[in-house]
């Protein structure tokens, strides 16, 4: 299947996302093009938890003040462990990270391993 940047009302996409770095959504989109891996953006946390019900992979940005909102609308739309979520933030943020997993975030990384992890997670999706 092609790689395709969802709308809200289009099918169900692999991997939703609610990133506010354009230059991470840029990334994303096109990691996700090359591994063929469908993608929808959310930009506020009930309309990405309801969204990522039905994905296989949901990332968020940790950066943004509704980021760990977005994760606990996941946690009671979603049974735990039933859904991969990552989460990413500046590796300083250290407080952040551990609120994150305490909410169900299942991988937290710093921005760089983020980065660095995107192809990689995205493949995963495919095999």
């Amino acid at each position: 299947m092609p790689s395709a940047l969802r709308s809200p009302e289009s099918s169900v996409a692999d991997v939703v996302y609610m990133i506010s770095d354009m230059l991470f959504s840029s990334k994303l989109r096109e990691a996700a093009k090359a591994t063929g891996v469908s993608v929808q953006a959310a930009r506020e946390p009930q309309a990405w938890a309801a969204a990522a019900g039905e994905a296989k992979l949901a990332i968020v940005d940790l950066r943004m003040p509704a980021a760990l909102a977005a994760l606990d609308a996941l946690g009671a739309a979603t049974p735990p462990q039933s859904l991969r979520t990552v989460g990413f933030i500046d590796h300083e943020r250290t407080d952040v990270m551990d609120q994150a997993r305490a909410k169900g975030c299942t991988d937290v990384m710093a921005k760089g391993q983020f980065a660095n992890a995107l192809p990689k997670l995205l493949a995963s999706l495919t095999s």
